[in-house]
């Protein structure tokens, strides 16, 4: 969700036929993708990543704006770098799905923000939202369904101005699931997948159905519980746990010793997943409601290609598991090969899911 509805109440300014750069923050790093339209699809035109110093970003607030300013002004001049779509932490956001009287599009805005209060523990005054209507409830004649998804305006603001403040101009804020979604989801596609992005501190989970966002949770398991096993159980040093993990993400196989001490990792994030992905299975709205079954667990993040991942969660989730085309909405592989590898593109997915938003300000 692009939480656009913020630009409507903030003082953007507004231009058309912008392009903007994805931007994806982290605690950890700043990742950037520049996609160019052409004739069918579009191209790289550039990408890179810049490390945030600890303590900078933390648990999705800026701490240390002056310190992101700076990284912000190394971008814009490094790599010409004027307008950009940004991420927005998950932890900031709450989503839930609301249901709403029938209105006509024009009062969709006030519609739900009547609702909010019931269903959202934020004060809609101190709050920031957008929302997407899933369609007529067949339980309920004459309301509609929507997810909507609620950030406090202050940390909005505080993003706002840490671009202005570089000389960026912020087209978008967007939720990592939002933005990874657009990235690895087919366009059009009505399926329901789980994605599970692993990344160095932590795995986002997020179930997607036609096209939606409609569940965010995570996991405090990443590679960093990884390269601890491997530093425990075979008393290496973190310099070759690190050099180790190159390999694995490699997909190259492992001694013995270093399988059994990543499948320890792998055990703990497995039983972790069955447990949203048996959640999910087992809700009933409020009307009895099941959900749509997740169809297949789509693998995102950095962590994605680890040796030995996919075959782990295949002992317990019987659905197909695979590693996200992370171009798939980009260009076709037939035609175009991108300036980066295919390890490497897994680490830039929310950021090109960022750089695909499609409306422009």
């Amino acid at each position: 969700m692009s939480l656009e509805t913020l630009f409507k109440r903030l003082p953007i300014p507004r231009r058309m036929n912008m392009e903007g750069v994805g931007v994806d923050l982290s605690e950890v790093s700043l990742r950037f993708v520049k996609l160019a339209p052409k004739k069918e699809g579009f191209e790289l035109r550039d990408f890179g990543e810049y490390p945030i110093p600890e303590g900078t970003i933390s648990l999705g607030q800026i701490q240390k704006p002056d310190v992101l300013k700076g990284v912000l002004e190394r971008l814009k001049k490094e790599h010409n770098i004027n307008f950009v779509h940004s991420s927005l932490p998950e932890s900031l956001a709450y989503l839930a799905d609301m249901d709403i009287p029938a209105v006509k599009n024009s009062e969709l805005y006030e519609s739900v923000e009547l609702q909010m209060e019931e269903y959202v523990p934020m004060n809609v005054a101190d709050s920031v939202f957008d929302y997407d209507v899933i369609g007529t409830n067949k339980n309920k004649p004459g309301t509609l369904t929507v997810i909507t998804s609620v950030v406090p305006a202050n940390v909005v603001t505080s993003y706002i101005n840490v671009f202005t403040s570089a000389g960026i101009t912020l087209l978008s804020l967007e939720t990592d699931s939002s933005a990874l979604s657009r990235a690895v989801i087919p366009k059009g596609s009505l399926e329901t997948s789980m994605l599970l992005d692993l990344g160095r501190i932590k795995t986002g989970v997020y179930v997607v159905s036609h096209g939606t966002v409609f569940f965010v949770s995570d996991i405090d398991i990443g590679e960093k519980d990884i390269v601890a096993s491997l530093i425990k159980e075979l008393s290496i040093s973190s310099a070759e746990a690190k050099e180790m993990m190159i390999k694995l993400h490699a997909n190259e196989e492992p001694s013995e010793e270093a399988y059994n001490a990543i499948s320890s990792v792998f055990d703990d994030l497995r039983e972790e997943v069955n447990k949203h992905f048996i959640y999910w299975h087992s809700y009933r709205d409020k009307n009895g409601a099941k959900r749509e079954p997740i169809e297949r667990i789509i693998l995102c993040g950095s962590g994605s290609s680890l040796f030995g991942l996919q075959e782990s969660l295949m002992t317990e989730l019987r659905i197909p598991i695979g590693i996200a085309n992370v171009w798939g909405n980009v260009f076709s592989f037939e035609k175009d090969i991108p300036k980066i590898s295919f390890q490497d593109s897994l680490l830039y997915s929310t950021a090109i899911g960022l750089s695909l938003y499609s409306k422009k300000f």
